[in-house]
């Protein structure tokens, strides 16, 4: 792709004279990039900072500069942030490497198998909460619910216990607090170092302060014993191939946080999933009478699991939809071309998943709500960088497995014993913050299937 000869730089949306395109940008950044998509095709280049930012829709645009090109193409520095460190999420180059090799093994496929029995119990226990609560017309914010749980079943793998409630608590703060922050007057005026923003800033370090203390609780604990078969114990005992090297405290740390801020993603995932199927009666009654036929009103084994078909395929549906990866982002090192334009050095190259899982040209009517497009019949004809929602290539999300096997439990087993109903008449709008969140909750209404 890089020989093709660079005719111009790509077309874009006329901004305002000095700010371009960023305060579109702030107001509505999905339906910035939407309609510029519509109306510019696969490129885009915008306007957002002191160098340009492009936006690439083509799965084949997509694969060159995350995979065949990614070495030009780096993750944006976050140089010694207080919360992630210099965690998988954020490192690069050969120490993201060595990380990635010590953590990978406790998310292979045979280790989250035994992960099944404390995710089936945790979704048993939230259950009997409601139907210890339930009445008609309830009304309970499902994204909240799905959050809560999403956060339990996080901290059961990385450390084999439910957060307590100040840990909770913080780390909801946290992921607020870090959904907020990158705002464009942040970035443009640094607002936060202002007098007036003091309370703000204690807020975060008293947050990060109990977070950290929990980190190394944590790991005190497991240098002394205990389990030996969560995530924790995994990454302690864990040894550099080439140097025989464990992890320092400062890496376990780190990598706990990056792990620890992941259960976002599941829950909203989750969330957006009972919104659409509360607003398809008849999908939800396909997964209901899935659900009721593979589990018989029990519980999933690691048998029944992979007969939970259309479960799963309502799950990957939805990450089409509300991906949790919604905006990958690099910059690139080089002069480069892609799309017959110019990329010049320290270029922003963004792939909008939320866009591309909407191409036309690879997605018949691709707003629609359709989970037999993930049928094992229609996987082979499917451009495989059209349908990236956890990302691609080598940064792809490491706990991707995991968070596909939680959403298709949470959904088959709520499903055999609920129905979750939309409120008449209240609009759902997208908060795009680190994940794709629900504005405002997602209040639906729940009653038992009969």
């Amino acid at each position: 792709m890089a020989s093709t000869p660079a005719s111009s730089y790509p077309p874009g949306p006329r901004g305002l004279p000095i700010w371009g395109n960023l305060l579109s940008h702030e107001k509505d950044p999905l339906g910035l990039f939407v309609e510029s998509f519509r109306a510019h095709g696969d490129v885009v280049r915008f306007k957002l900072d002191a160098k340009p930012t492009y936006m690439l829709s083509h799965p084949d645009h997509v694969r060159y500069f995350l995979t065949e090109n990614a070495p030009n193409y780096a993750k944006p520095e976050l140089v010694d942030d207080p919360f992630l460190g210099n965690g998988l999420f954020v490192s690069e180059g050969n120490y993201w490497r060595r990380q990635r090799r010590l953590v990978q093994p406790a998310f292979h496929r045979e280790r989250l198998a035994g992960l099944l029995t404390g995710m089936v119990d945790l979704i048993q226990r939230k259950l009997a909460q409601w139907e210890a609560v339930r009445e008609p017309g309830r009304r309970f914010d499902i994204a909240e619910e799905m959050g809560v749980l999403s956060l339990r079943m996080t901290t059961r793998a990385l450390y084999s216990d439910e957060p307590d409630e100040p840990t909770a608590e913080a780390m909801r703060r946290m992921m607020w607090m870090l959904n907020d922050r990158g705002s464009f007057l942040y970035r443009l005026l640094k607002l936060e170092r202002l007098p007036i923003y003091k309370k703000k800033w204690a807020d975060f370090f008293a947050t990060l302060r109990l977070l950290n203390g929990k980190a190394k609780e944590v790991i005190v604990q497991r240098k002394q014993g205990g389990p030996e078969d969560d995530i924790m114990a995994m990454l302690l005992a864990a040894k550099d191939r080439d140097t025989g090297e464990g992890m320092t405290d400062k890496e376990l740390r780190d990598e706990f946080m990056n792990l620890y801020s992941a259960n976002e993603g599941a829950g909203a995932a989750l969330a957006w999933a009972w919104h659409l199927l509360s607003t398809h009666p008849e999908i939800a009654d396909r997964l209901a009478a899935e659900s009721a036929a593979v589990l018989g009103g029990g519980a999933p084994t690691l048998e029944s699991l992979p007969r939970l078909r259309y479960a799963m395929q309502v799950f990957e549906e939805t990450l089409r939809l509300y991906p949790t990866a919604w905006k990958l982002v690099r910059v690139a090192k080089e002069a480069d071309t892609v799309g017959g334009y110019r990329v010049e050095p320290g270029t922003v190259v963004v792939a909008i998943t939320y866009v591309l899982h909407r191409h036309p040209e690879f997605w018949s009517s691709p707003e629609t709500f359709d989970p037999d497009r993930f049928a094992p019949e229609s996987r082979g004809a499917r451009h495989k960088f059209a349908y990236i929602p956890f990302g691609a290539g080598q940064h792809i999300c490491i706990g991707n497995n995991l968070s596909l096997m939680f959403g298709a439990l949470v959904l088959a087993m709520v499903s055999q014993r609920f129905r979750l109903r939309a409120i008449p008449g209240r609009k759902v709008d997208i908060y795009p913050g680190i994940s794709l969140l629900p504005r405002g909750g997602l209040p639906l209404t729940l009653e038992p299937r009969k």
